[in-house]
């Protein structure tokens, strides 16, 4: 799982249309992508499912990179350099005779010895973009059980392995163990849902809300998180918190277009707020960065939908 021989192989295929194709298929794992999906079924068709949905995404994300972080594998260009990747900086090592023969080996302690202190940081296991895919695609199944979603989501999700070894990006292993923590994560999230009855009862109390103040208790563990991803889940979180407690939840126009609208201009809204913020916070305390993330993305989630109130795109249904 830890070796280079299948991206050998697998770049034996150098076709042009077949690395734009990668590219491409690599890309639904990023944070616009993934944000858009998100927002258009939590703005445009179905609040509650839409906040379920990105919890599942935001948790499977600070996870992955959580154990990154931990864990600290190289990827293969960190330790192959006779690979071909745009993407990673070459070492000036190669480590490809030492790296596991065994499909179930991991790596050497010379290995690791040698990566973990070297120059690049480009954290390998587990992948992030095969954990976030099947947290979407399934989260996406567990909120609408369609039949076409689950087939779509295995699709997306084996091309997305595919792509991060065409691509060079990850081992095997990296994908297979972002595979298990999207669906060990996923698991917990859907038990955990179901368990509070947030999409089943009108109830707003202390059970019923956990799925929006659980992320709260990782606020003492932030430094071990990205403070971004916490800080603006925490953020939307609040957001809806107040939303709910408001009233039960929104409801949408019956114009297509109106519920177009509304969902992308709260897409643009964070996305332009993950773009500034990333200018303006800068302080070396991850809490004072985690309170700044969170009074954003609050402000940012309460004014559009308070503006889209305002020109009757939603209203709250008490």
């Amino acid at each position: 799982m830890f070796n280079t021989n299948i991206h050998h192989f697998l770049q034996q295929f150098d076709y042009p249309w077949l690395k734009s194709f990668t590219e491409l298929i690599s890309t639904l794992g990023t944070l616009p992508f993934v944000l858009t999906i998100v927002f258009t079924i939590a703005f445009g068709l179905h609040f509650k499912k839409g906040i379920v949905l990105l919890n599942i995404v935001a948790w499977t994300a600070l996870f992955t990179f959580f154990i990154k972080q931990q864990i600290d594998y190289p990827r293969p260009v960190d330790v192959d350099t006779t690979l071909q990747s745009d993407n990673y900086n070459k070492v000036n090592f190669n480590l490809k005779e030492e790296l596991p023969a065994e499909f179930t080996e991991t790596f050497s302690g010379k290995i690791l010895e040698v990566t973990r202190n070297d120059t690049e940081k480009n954290y390998g296991f587990p992948s992030g973009h095969t954990s976030i895919q099947v947290a979407l695609w399934l989260g996406i199944f567990f909120i609408f059980k369609k039949r076409w979603i689950a087939f779509v989501g295995l699709v997306a999700v084996l091309l997305t392995m595919f792509s991060r070894l065409y691509l060079v990006h990850h081992f095997l292993g990296d994908n297979i163990g972002g595979l298990f923590i999207g669906l060990i994560t996923l698991a917990f999230l859907i038990v955990w849902v179901q368990k509070s009855r947030f999409l089943k009862t009108p109830i707003a109390d202390f059970k019923t809300l956990s799925l929006l103040w659980l992320p709260f208790l990782v606020i003492p563990f932030a430094s071990y998180f990205s403070v971004s991803i916490l800080g603006s889940l925490l953020g939307v979180n609040l957001a809806a918190l107040f939303i709910i407690l408001q009233g039960n939840t929104l409801l949408f126009s019956t114009s297509t277009v109106k519920r177009i609208v509304t969902a992308m201009a709260m897409l643009s809204i964070v996305l332009l707020g993950f773009y500034f913020s990333k200018k303006m916070f800068s302080s070396e305390s991850n809490f004072i960065q985690l309170f700044s993330y969170v009074s954003l993305f609050f402000i940012l989630i309460r004014a559009g939908v308070l503006l889209a109130k305002q020109l009757n795109f939603i209203k709250y249904k008490v």
